[in-house]
């Protein structure tokens, strides 16, 4: 065998391919691939260098860390442990791997550059001098700085935050397609900046100016809403801070940085408000504003201004991009001579509209993801019912000239399907308008398509929903709130993990999470909150998000730092809901949230729940005891909290446990609380789950569960072998069930099972981890925490599947076909990591179990006939 055939593939460091701005520890990870069957690595080196080599003559760059041969199969999350790392400088680093082969590979050159790591900021924070917290700061504020560019050009690098939202232009030309940067924080805790190279724009040129267009975003947030946003403890007028990095050919060094030598002015972008919209007069434009032959005479000079008050650290997290266009689907002048477009699909981005007609003309859009009964207007009504005052996802745009234009909005985005615009005298020819999909940009990891088309539909909806709310954090919604509820970002992370790239997405919501964390170790039920969430929505359920999502990423990254990271944040909230507890039993928070009822979303009446919120949240009380104590044992910590486990489970027993196993609610969600939690001896376990079985089935199939049931109710059917009966339940059309949002038009996954609510949530998706493990049937082991072991359990319930995912150690995946009476079945295993593959019960293989390594195997097995036989 060639040593060609086992390579070292996808190095990254802290989880990125070349990241800049890395502030914390580096630590390494990297795939490997061979054409031997069962390969794994037996030995890695890790180098890390201060630069590549210069020339000829230079042939070894100072090494700061070699690790020299180390035994160990260990290929994720290596701990930099070199020479202590300086600001703003570039490393480079390479990795060589020895196979069970005795076959050495080594893996590219990769680098990372450092951020500012803490060093004192050159730039100040400057603003303009007139906004006052009212109707002035309703504009952008555009900032300029003309520098000369003294020689040759080796590298540039810009370090820039500016509050709310920013864009950044340099000599007239924008320097990224980065969208609403930075992201959501609880500013005075901890703003965001980020790296920029701009070397390419900059080469050849005497002289340049830099931009920046900083508009209002969450931080000067002054629509009057229920959450009480505009009263939000950062809550201040829009500023920026920056340093521009030059080094020149000849080792020269120049920092560019912000103060008041800088000219501000305001400029077309009249209004821009998150939640109500972006007003734009092109006739305010000031033409080449941005270049360095603008007269500037009319600017006034930045002021200084008070800094937001908390840290500013690198964002890590992939930023928000526009990922697709769409084109509309039909296109119609209404009733009120207004003209209406539907994309067919509901997303979340903006509108970008060419258009013709005279100077001065009015465009108005107005985004919704529904329309009224008669499909004559959209209907925003009960989307805007939590903004007291002002337009609801509105945008304007006023024409500069009689010759045709195109605008799109820079820093506001919408939920939305369809778009009503009108324009005064317009005729519908004079319009065009593209659908432009924004969203966080990660890469889409993995796969799930079979030839049962309601399946595919539900995956659909779940994507098209986790697309819609990631926004730099997990969102509940697109329009009506746009809330990073940390319910809503827990149900979901699951199959966003399995779907997405998503660990920097997390992390970095995470620590806006422990930011907002009080003395007590409470946490409000939004994070970033103004304030909002810490009396009402905040309890163990929607909380588990600080709890598990730590354990869901060392899971997905073996990587103890996140659990030493985030460990004290765990440990003050688990104290926080002891304190909660009387007889260690828990009810303060929200419980089974949207299980089925009638009504609007907006009036959920909670009595209606059947499962009692006391069970539920008892129960997350006890998973977040059982999550802190295995964080405990790996970290090796002293361990307090290794009794609470089973003193909660018995306090639920006797509290909710009837002595016939009829649990209190009587209901699908309670059943499988009891199952899921283990709150039964394994033989009282069965009982319950045949009852559960029978219920559902009692109930034609349908669920009957809200957000905490959706977990409980499906891995509790799925783990017992009831594969068929939830594949059943999955594909029912009526209500209630996933498939009868589909049924009644909708793209993304709803609120509320009766539709009555937002159209675009994701708090149901982890649907889509269900159809990854039950249906397609791969499934994690749960002690593997670096994804080494799979359990392959291949339902075959449906005629065709191709389900796959991006594991940490590389694909793994599941194809079948059904033809004849028998499966052909295809799994691929990643190198380093192994197997175990179950044959089910519709085949005649049944019971059978293989130990497989890494590679590709195939399988031919005959399905048992339809009467068992």
């Amino acid at each position: 065998m060639s040593s060609q055939d086992f390579q070292i593939i996808s190095c990254t460091c802290n989880y990125q391919k070349n990241p800049m701005g890395i502030e914390e520890i580096p630590v390494f990870s990297w795939k490997m691939t061979s054409s031997v069957a069962g390969d794994y690595q037996t030995a890695r080196r890790i180098i890390v260098t201060e630069g590549p080599a210069e020339n000829a003559d230079d042939s070894s760059p100072k090494v700061l860390w070699d690790t020299g041969i180390v035994k160990s199969q260990k290929n994720l999350s290596i701990e930099y442990e070199g020479i202590n790392l300086k600001p703003r400088k570039r490393y480079y680093w390479q990795v060589i791997a020895w196979n069970s082969q005795n076959q050495m590979a080594m893996g590219e050159i990769c680098w990372f550059e450092t951020g500012k790591m803490g060093e004192t900021w050159q730039g100040k924070w400057i603003g303009a001098p007139w906004p006052k917290l009212d109707k002035d700061d309703e504009a952008a504020i555009y900032f300029r700085k003309k520098f000369m560019v003294a020689k040759e050009i080796k590298s540039a690098r810009l370090y820039i935050c500016g509050l709310g939202l920013y864009e950044v232009w340099l000599e007239n030309k924008r320097i990224s397609d980065i969208l609403l940067e930075p992201g959501y924080t609880k500013y005075d805790a901890r703003a965001l900046y980020r790296v920029y190279d701009v070397t390419e724009h900059l080469l050849e040129l005497s002289s340049a100016t830099l931009g920046v267009i900083v508009g209002n975003g969450w931080y000067n947030c002054f629509s009057k809403d229920v959450w009480n946003t505009a009263q939000a403890t950062w809550r201040s007028v829009p500023k920026l801070i920056c340093e521009l990095h030059l080094e020149y050919a000849d080792g020269q060094r120049e920092c560019i940085y912000s103060g008041t030598d800088w000219h501000v002015s305001k400029g077309p972008i009249t209004f821009n408000c998150i939640r109500s919209g972006e007003h734009y007069d092109a006739r305010l434009e000031q033409e080449d504003w941005c270049k360095s032959s603008f007269e500037e005479n009319k600017w006034q000079s930045a002021i200084f201004l008070r800094a937001p008050g908390g840290i500013i650290k690198a964002a890590q997290g992939q930023p928000i991009r526009a990922i697709k266009r769409l084109q509309p689907v039909r296109t119609y002048i209404t009733s009120s001579g207004r003209l209406l477009v539907d994309f067919g699909q509901n997303i979340a981005g903006k509108g970008e509209i060419t258009v013709d007609g005279p100077r001065g003309r009015e465009f108005i859009l107005r985004y919704a993801e529904k329309l009224t009964a008669d499909g004559q207007q959209i209907d925003q009504s009960y989307l805007r019912c939590f903004l007291k005052e002002g337009e609801f996802q509105t945008d304007h745009y006023i024409k500069k000239s009689a010759e045709t234009e195109t605008w799109s909005s820079r820093f506001v985005y919408h939920g939305f399907r369809y778009v009503e615009i009108e324009a005064v005298n317009a005729l519908p020819e004079e319009i065009k308008i593209t659908a432009v999909v924004m969203h966080t940009d990660f890469a889409q990891t993995g796969l799930f398509e079979c030839s049962e088309e309601g399946l595919n539909m539900i995956q659909h909806l779940c994507l098209w929903a986790s697309y819609s709310n990631a926004m730099g954090l997990p969102t509940s919604d697109p329009h009506r709130e746009k809330n990073a509820w940390t319910g809503d970002g827990y149900f979901a992370a699951q199959q966003f993990l399995l779907n997405f790239d998503g660990i920097h997405f997390f992390m970095q919501w995470l620590d806006g999470i422990c930011d907002c964390q009080r003395p007590d170790g409470s946490i409000p039920c939004v994070s970033p909150s103004s304030g909002w969430g810490y009396n009402w929505g905040n309890g163990p359920d929607w909380s588990m998000a600080l709890t598990a999502l730590p354990w869901l990423l060392y899971l997905h990254t073996a990587n103890k730092k996140i659990l030493e990271k985030y460990y004290p944040y765990v440990r003050k909230h688990f104290e926080f809901m002891r304190s909660m507890a009387v007889n260690n039993i828990v009810h303060y928070g929200i419980g089974d949230w949207c299980a089925p009822f009638e009504g609007l979303a907006i009036s959920v009446n909670m009595e209606s729940f059947k499962a009692p919120t006391a069970l539920t949240d008892t129960a997350c009380y006890l998973e977040a005891a059982d999550l802190l104590n295995k964080m405990s044992i790996v970290l090796k910590y002293e361990n307090p909290y290794a009794e609470d486990k089973g003193i909660i489970r018995q306090a639920i027993r006797a509290q909710f446990v009837k002595k016939d196993l009829q649990v209190e609610g009587n209901c699908q969600t309670s059943d499988g609380c009891i199952i899921w939690n283990h709150i039964l001896s394994q033989e009282e376990e069965k009982r319950v789950i045949k009852r559960l079985v029978q219920r559902i089935v009692d109930n034609n199939y349908h669920l009957d569960f809200g957000v905490l049931g959706q977990k409980y109710v499906m891995e509790s059917l799925g783990d017992y072998g009831y594969v068929e009966v939830l594949f059943e339940m999955l594909c029912q059309r009526t209500y209630p069930g996933y498939l009868y949002m589909a049924e009644n038009g909708c793209t993304t996954l709803t609120e509320c099972w009766n539709l009555n609510g937002s159209r675009n949530h994701m708090m149901f998706s982890h649907v889509s981890a269900i159809l990854y493990r039950y249906i397609a049937g791969i499934c994690l082991c749960h002690e593997a925490v670096d994804m080494s072991r799979f359990e392959l359990r291949p339902s075959l319930l449906t005629g065709t599947m191709e389900c796959s995912y991006a594991t940490p150690n590389g694909i793994v995946a599941v194809k079948w076909k059904t033809e004849n009476e028998k499966v052909l079945l295809t799994v691929q295993i990643p190198f380093g990591t192994t197997a175990v593959l179950s044959a089910p019960s519709i085949t005649e293989e049944s019971g059978k179990r293989w130990n497989l390594g890494s590679g590709i195997s195939c399988f031919e097995w005959k399905l048992c006939k339809k009467d068992g036989s």
